[in-house]
Order: C-alpha cells, then sequence, then structure tokens
C-alpha cells in the first residue's frame, strides 16, 4: 500500500494557476456582506477557517497520471457541507424539513439562491438591483440571523400568531427574528426598510 501511495504521490502536481483558483475560491465561501456585520453561523465559523487549510493542502484540481490505478477508498469530507440547489423544493429535501419562501417584498426580485448549510440550515437570497433580503430556517431556538449590528430601534409584534422582533434604527428596520414551531427564523434586509415594510416581508412567508 505505502508503494503505491508514494508513486501516486510522484504523479500529482498543483500548477500556480490550479493554487490561485484554489485560494479564490476559498477567498468566496461567504462573507461578501461583512460590511454589514453579518457573520454566517458564529456556531460554525472556526470549522470554516480550518477547512480553507485543509482545501489548499488536499482538496482543489490537482493532475495524477491517468495510468495509476489508486485503491478505491470511502470519500471523506474535507471542507463544510454548503451546497446550493435549484429550487425551494431541493432545499427542503437537502434539509430535512418544509422551507418557506416569502412572497411579497419591497423591490424587484432579479435572481434567487437556495442554499443548504451542513444540511441542518436552509438560506433563501432574494437579490434586486436596490436591495438584497437573507431569509433563513433552521430546527431550535437559537438566533440563525448572524447578524451582530447596533440597534436603536427594537419592537416586538404578533404575526400570524407568533412574537417576532425586529431591529433597526431610525425607524428603518434591517433584521426580523422569531422561533415558532420547533424552529428559529430570520429575515435579513442589506438596505434599511421600513416598518411597514419588514412586517409585510414577514407576513408574507408561506
Amino acid at each position: 500500500m505505502k508503494n503505491r501511495y508514494d508513486k501516486a504521490m510522484k504523479n500529482i502536481e498543483v500548477t500556480n494557476e490550479m493554487r490561485d483558483r484554489i485560494l479564490n475560491n476559498i477567498s468566496k465561501l461567504d462573507l461578501e456582506k461583512t460590511s454589514k456585520k453579518t457573520l454566517p453561523f458564529p456556531q460554525y465559523k472556526k470549522y470554516l477557517s480550518i477547512a480553507a487549510c485543509f482545501a489548499v493542502l488536499i482538496v482543489g484540481s490537482v493532475i495524477v497520471n491517468n495510468t495509476i490505478n489508486l485503491p478505491s477508498e470511502p470519500p471523506v469530507q474535507i471542507v463544510p457541507d454548503i451546497v446550493s440547489y435549484h429550487s425551494v423544493a431541493e432545499l427542503t429535501d437537502a434539509v430535512g424539513f418544509t422551507v418557506k419562501e416569502i412572497h411579497e417584498l419591497p423591490f424587484e426580485i432579479e435572481s434567487v439562491k437556495y442554499t443548504s448549510y451542513w444540511g441542518k440550515l436552509a438560506e433563501i437570497e432574494y437579490a434586486g438591483s436596490d436591495n438584497t433580503v437573507i431569509f433563513r430556517i433552521a430546527t431550535g431556538d437559537e438566533d440563525v440571523s448572524g447578524y451582530y449590528g447596533d440597534f436603536t430601534s427594537l419592537k416586538s409584534h404578533v404575526i400570524n400568531g407568533y412574537d417576532v422582533t425586529i431591529k433597526g434604527s431610525d425607524g428603518q428596520y434591517l433584521l426580523a427574528v422569531w422561533q415558532n414551531g420547533g424552529y428559529s427564523y430570520s429575515v435579513q434586509y442589506i438596505e434599511p426598510v421600513s416598518q411597514q415594510e419588514m412586517l409585510d416581508t414577514i407576513q408574507s412567508i408561506k
């Protein structure tokens, strides 16, 4: 086994172009919204940095001599399981619970992204030219928003039978969080909206 491993390693080459592509992919793992103080899932953030290191060393595109037949081994997951899907149905299958959707937004939607994080948390991102909304759902009662901005306006509302806290500043709101039926929810706007627009957004979730 060792001789076959040594022979295989001699035929592995990582070019400069491939190394740059790996590093570029790692840099895009998430936090394009850090300027808004959005930290996606702080309980998992330590795994992202560890995974990034392993990805540079182990994962990525390598060129292996096609004449080598290595013994079949079960796959090993090196990076966290963050997967994008094409529909809410696919996302629902991935996380194992029904993923609801937002049906009313105060801007025109240009694109929608469906993402599963570790098969436990569902995220739908609705993007438009003027604003973007991130809607998250997970089992449990922890805050799943990952948002740690400073707020001067906090209000509680009963919407569709459950208590919702909306957060913002100067009468404009960025974030709403609530729990219902064993699930935790969050709605985050990238650009602040009025209280009524935030409430309308939450009421439209089905």
